[in-house]
């Protein structure tokens, strides 16, 4: 499939492959958490967890598209590789601005804890982007954890309890439903993109995903006396709904869907 012209590619596509979607989720239910759990949030704390998601998917994009070009793989990896300098340049960018604001305006507490989720992030990009290693951790599930993590961290360190425990599991199935969706298509559909098979147990995930991602949206909405559950059910069941419905779409049309449907919070706060 030949590269598409610049000009071509529709709007609803611009944000994906600026890598500005990523940091959207992340600040929306960050501030969703914060509403349903009466927990305060500073706007240096949201601009930093932004300007963090966005400076890591578009430094790991860009590790991505340093592959050799495949003739079938995602639009992201061919937008990458072409503007590839300016894009180096906008997350460095990002990166230093991100710390002048953290150092600067976030409280020690949170500056700390937030130090384990970027030690995280730096070990992932060291892992699953050193060329000629095995890998032994499921890529997605790390991405889950860490994507979890970035998006509590703030709220874990100002009040730290159970419920916010329960809140960030029950988040992290929806992120890992999300990533395993995205992983199983781009594997079966672009199967010359990369020279590794998914882990085995992100395969396993795949297989079985229209069993434990509907199990979750269950689990969720018979918990969900808090709008937090009932709106990660409706994310949830929405990407399993996009799974179901498979090929009938275009993978870059369901890559951009499966990110959109986590924008459920917006009812949610809309409707109430």
């Amino acid at each position: 499939m030949p590269a598409q012209p610049e000009d071509s590619t529709p709007l609803w596509l611009w944000p994906n492959l600026l890598s500005l979607d990523a940091p959207l989720v992340a600040v929306l239910w960050q501030g969703f958490l914060g509403y349903r759990f009466g927990i305060p949030l500073r706007l240096a704390g949201r601009l930093v967890l932004f300007l963090t998601v966005w400076a890591i998917y578009l430094v790991d994009r860009l590790l991505d598209a340093r592959k050799p070009p495949a003739p079938l793989e995602p639009a992201r990896h061919r937008f990458n590789r072409r503007h590839a300098k300016w894009i180096w340049a906008l997350s460095a960018l990002v990166a230093v601005s991100d710390a002048m604001i953290a150092i600067l305006w976030l409280s020690p507490a949170i500056l700390r804890e937030g130090l384990i989720p970027l030690a995280g992030v730096l070990a992932y990009l060291a892992i699953f982007h050193a060329s000629g290693k095995s890998i032994h951790i499921p890529k997605e599930i790390a991405g889950a954890v860490l994507f979890t993590g970035g998006t509590f961290v703030v709220a874990w360190s100002t009040l730290p309890c159970r419920r916010l425990a329960w809140a960030a599991a029950a988040f992290f199935l929806l992120c890992l439903a999300n990533m395993v969706a995205i992983e199983a298509w781009e594997w079966r559909e672009l199967p010359k993109r990369a020279p590794l098979m998914p882990h085995a147990w992100t395969r396993w995930l795949a297989r079985t995903y229209l069993f434990w991602v509907p199990a979750a949206v269950i689990a969720c909405a018979l918990v969900g006396r808090n709008d937090w559950y009932a709106s990660i059910a409706v994310s949830a069941a929405a990407c399993a709904v996009l799974v179901k419905v498979g090929r009938r779409l275009s993978l870059e049309t369901r890559r951009v869907l499966v990110d959109g449907v986590l924008l459920s919070p917006i009812l949610f706060l809309v409707l109430r």
